[in-house]
């Protein structure tokens, strides 16, 4: 080196396109030891680790950086590992050219100083370009035998798994590529439960948020974004869930139209399943649902809002009712009126008045009130209303005939509809295998796997409406009612409100109504219980039945035992308790309160 002459200046640059930080490092050691050698001085480093080097590098990658300050006369000289650290095109080479930096490889294949070294560059770059796309292509087809076999591809894990590298396959012996993270994976099985339950993917997504719950960490966010209804949505949606895997791969930077995925464009992935493929498919049906309103709407924060409905102006109007009750049934006297038909007569009254979903706000700041959605029959309190529901519904919950909520006489037998499922899949199989062998002719394989085709469908139907996951699940016959029901999300417990009951709310009328009873909040109050199916069958009003209170209880123990009720018998039609039913003239029997049925004795 000429004395007096500043050093060439040089940079070091390193890639790769997997993140590897040893491999790195290694790249970079070799580049400064070849600077040493020349007797350049190292001005900078530029790492993209994790950055492929045959697609195009964005403006956010070193890379980009490095050509920037080129242009900028920073440097002369540039030091890379290999040429195809510098990328997998001429279109690499060709901008650094152009921004008259020099580059130098440490294994000595390069040296752009000279127009020998610039054409042994062009060629080198082309030979490796060339190997990359033969290795592009061998992937391509590796991949696509091992989706077949139900092995994914690496990537984007799903929520509620751990990616198995290659390695540790190898070390356990096996094939499967996720394992459950069994923290979120109880996550995933809350969301699919509680959609198939009623509950809105909004109240899912914040309680998921309360709870401390964040999305899979990225590059971008590593800690993860908050749930939303969309990520819910897209969740739902996934096949991977119940270890599904769509036959055909999603092209290069696009993804998954998971909206048009169905079982029979998967084949079983090598993965445990988080739900079974039925709830899977029941859920993107549900979502699917034309009558399904697509709008999120406002995400609920307290317990009634947008569920009890206003019954009109004023207070609870007795005798309104009856006199609808009376009309309707056609009984000649209030007497004779049962319970589930006053509750009926209460709840298309109060449709008539007014019937609309009511609101909260408009009472005193910092005090949760609800009001009429149109602002113009009541506001009251909400916590003593919310207090009293949840005392309501725990109630009802725990009474003897509780677990005919549960009943559904029309749900399928899912694990007979499994076996059948299973069952006609082979066969299936099996007519490919004899259409191949020449056993049978094309004709009549057309035949059998329509036959066979028309059966699958049908049992993947059924299997459909069997997933559903009613809200009253783990509830129902649960040690610790009270318990369970406290511990469940808001939006998990609207859902078996609205399951259980319809509500109507009334005004509370003028004075201080700050410390109700629970006898004077059932006056305020009509309730509409609907039967275990579903429908809107009334069955019995808070205002005609004891307050669920530790008192009134205690009461309606010593009412049963001087009336001899409890020997009560269930309804043979519909399970639930039946009252006596003593009518003048007739002999003695049992009526049952949902149903009506009268048994004589």
């Amino acid at each position: 080196m000429t004395a007096g002459k500043p050093p060439t200046r040089a940079v070091l640059y390193a890639r790769q396109s997997v993140s590897d930080p040893e491999g790195i490092e290694i790249q970079l050691e070799k580049g400064r030891a070849l600077a040493l050698s020349r007797g350049f001085e190292i001005v900078g480093e530029y790492i993209d680790d994790g950055v492929s080097g045959y697609r195009a590098r964005d403006e956010k990658t070193d890379f980009t950086r490095l050509l920037q300050d080129a242009r900028e006369r920073r440097f002369e000289v540039v030091i890379v590992r290999k040429l195809d650290r510098l990328g997998r095109s001429l279109s690499a080479l060709e901008a650094l050219t152009t921004a008259k930096a020099q580059l130098v490889t440490t294994d000595g294949e390069v040296d752009l100083t000279t127009v020998s070294g610039r054409l042994v560059a062009n060629v080198l770059t082309s030979v490796a370009r060339a190997e990359s796309e033969t290795k592009a292509e061998r992937r391509v087809n590796r991949n696509d035998d091992r989706r077949r076999d139900g092995i994914p591809t690496s990537g984007r894990v799903p929520y509620g798994y751990r990616w198995i590298t290659t390695k540790e396959r190898a070390e356990r012996g096996t094939d499967e590529a996720y394992e459950l993270d069994d923290e979120r994976a109880a996550d995933v099985r809350g969301i699919f439960e509680a959609f198939l339950g009623g509950v809105p993917l909004g109240s899912i997504a914040r309680d998921l948020n309360v709870a401390g719950k964040r999305t899979v960490p990225t590059k971008r966010h590593p800690d993860g974004v908050p749930f939303s209804p969309t990520s819910v949505r897209r969740m739902l949606m996934n096949p991977y869930y119940a270890a599904l895997l769509p036959r055909e791969a999603p092209k290069d930077g696009q993804h998954y139209n998971q909206s048009q995925i169905t079982a029979d464009d998967c084949v079983p992935g090598r993965w445990p399943a988080i739900v079974k493929p039925e709830q899977w498919s029941a859920a993107k049906a549900k979502l699917a649902h034309p009558d399904r309103k697509t709008s999120p709407g406002p995400t609920r924060r307290w317990l009634l809002s947008g569920l009890a409905i206003c019954g009109g102006h004023g207070k609870r109007d007795d005798a309104a009712i009856t006199e609808r009750a009376l009309a309707t049934t056609g009984r000649p006297a209030a007497a004779d009126l049962t319970r589930q038909e006053i509750a009926e007569a209460a709840g298309a009254l109060a449709e008539e008045r007014c019937g609309q979903p009511i609101r909260t706000g408009g009472g005193e700041k910092g005090i949760h009130s609800y009001r009429c959605g149109s602002m113009a029959h009541f506001m009251r309190r909400g916590a003593p209303l919310d207090e009293f529901i949840e005392r309501l519904v725990i109630a009802r919950l725990t009474a003897p005939d509780a677990a005919g909520l549960l009943i559904d006489r029309e749900r399928p037998d899912v694990d007979t509809l499994s076996a059948e499922l299973t069952r006609l899949e082979a066969v299936r199989r099996e007519l490919g295998d004899d259409r191949d062998e020449g056993l049978i002719g094309r004709v009549e394989y057309q035949r059998r796997l329509k036959r066979v085709d028309e059966k699958l469908s049908a049992t993947r139907g059924e299997l459909e409406a069997g997933s559903l996951v009613e809200p009253l699940r783990g509830l129902v016959g649960a040690p610790d009612v009270h318990g369970v029901w406290g511990q469940l999300p808001l939006g998990h417990k609207r859902a078996v409100i609205e399951a259980l009951m319809t509500i109507v709310v009334y005004s509370v009328g003028q004075g201080n109504r700050r410390n109700m009873t629970d006898e004077a909040m059932a006056n305020t109050l009509s309730i509409v219980w609907r039967r275990s199916d579903g429908s809107a069958a009334p069955s019995t009003d808070p205002a005609r039945q004891p307050a669920p209170t530790d008192e009134l209880s205690r009461q309606r123990e010593r009412n049963r035992q001087r009336d001899g009720l409890l020997s009560t018998p269930n309804c043979p039609e519909c399970l639930h308790r039946m009252e006596p039913a003593g009518i003048a003239g007739e002999a003695p029997g049992w009526r049952c309160v949902e149903c009506g049925r009268v048994v004589r004795v």
